[in-house]
């Protein structure tokens, strides 16, 4: 067997120090993109492998970021994990996926060990994130970064949405077209995100001058597509029925949809339909969908970054990102060659 690569190998390679190779492997100090460059080729050409659970034992921490997300098995919360991902690349570290199922204690168990570990950094969306919890976060030392909606007050940097103005583009479109009777399909969990685009719905039916108990809400019970797809129930049990419905994200109304359409409903003849975060499928599905964009990757990329912002610059102000969300009009909808 041929002598192990050594650290010092690596740095006599790349013509750099002990110490700025200790550097770069432990992320103590900045080093500079040309200098990270020499030092990541020597890397590869010497098939060097750094013990970082070693580095962990001695109080550094691990090349890792963590993402907690409430519902991993929404397209939206893949695309956010990708946008991350690809910056942690860069600086090469991995992206743990952590999924809360909107669970408090799963949560709390989530941030504490991920802490223990001494990963590099927590990014946690707030629809993971219940109001008793966020308190703890503030004495994580684990540099963290929030991912929530317009309005959170939290001591760490955040990327927000303005969930509030998402709801509100989506009733003040279905007011447009001349709908009152609403149904707002919402989620498990009754999530802060959620509720902001409840209460952006509302907003908009009292600028119109409807009365806002023409807006119905129900959540689904759980996040299969059997528990989505029940939502349905409501609509045809409502008496008189409601001629559009108001979707918490896309893979509600999807569910919806399908299910509306195998019974023999016209989308959106005899009801229009809604969804939120314009996911790859809702332009796929059988009724291509209107709804509400959100950029998931760019929102991962910005606040990854903020991230390792925070962890080179642990004194420096918190910052935060804003992105407004915009509507995205389908034939779910409006019916091709109906104006809007």
């Amino acid at each position: 067997m041929g002598k192990s690569v050594t650290i010092k190998d690596v740095a006599t390679l790349a013509g750099v120090s002990l110490g700025t190779m200790s550097n770069y492997l432990n992320g103590t100090k900045v080093v500079s993109p040309s200098t990270r460059a020499r030092i990541e080729l020597a890397i590869k050409q010497t098939k060097f492998v750094p013990n970082r659970s070693v580095r962990s034992l001695h109080g550094n921490r691990t090349h890792t970021l963590a993402l907690l997300v409430p519902d991993a098995a929404n397209p939206f919360f893949a695309e956010l994990a990708r946008g991350v991902e690809d910056i942690a690349r860069t600086r090469g570290y991995l992206l743990i996926y952590c999924d809360t199922a909107g669970d408090e204690e799963r949560q709390r168990h989530y941030v504490r060990d991920l802490a223990e570990m001494r990963v590099g950094g927590l990014i946690i969306s707030s629809g993971a994130l219940n109001p008793p919890n966020v308190g703890e976060l503030e004495h994580v030392e684990t540099p963290v970064v929030v991912v929530g909606q317009e309005g959170m007050t939290l001591s760490t940097s955040s990327v927000v949405i303005n969930q509030h103005h998402g709801g509100y583009l989506a009733m003040r479109h279905l007011l447009d077209l001349g709908h009152r009777r609403v149904l707002f399909a919402g989620g498990p969990g009754g999530s802060r995100a959620l509720q902001a685009r409840y209460e952006g719905a509302l907003l908009a039916l009292r600028e119109a001058g409807a009365d806002p108990s023409l807006l119905t809400r129900v959540d689904a019970t759980g996040r299969t597509i059997r528990e989505r797809s029940a939502l349905a129930d409501n609509i045809t049990a409502m008496d008189p029925r409601p001629t559009g419905v108001l979707c918490g994200n896309d893979m509600i109304a999807i569910a919806i949809v399908n299910r509306l359409t195998r019974e023999g409903w016209s989308i959106p003849a005899d009801i229009a339909v809604v969804g939120y975060d314009d996911i790859s499928d809702a332009q796929l599905a059988v009724v291509p969908l209107t709804t509400v964009k959100q950029p998931a990757y760019e929102i991962g990329e910005a606040a990854a970054r903020l991230l390792f912002a925070k962890s080179e610059s642990p004194d420096a102000p918190n910052r935060r990102i804003s992105f407004t969300p915009e509507l995205v009009v389908r034939e779910s909808t409006v019916m091709p060659g109906q104006p809007f």
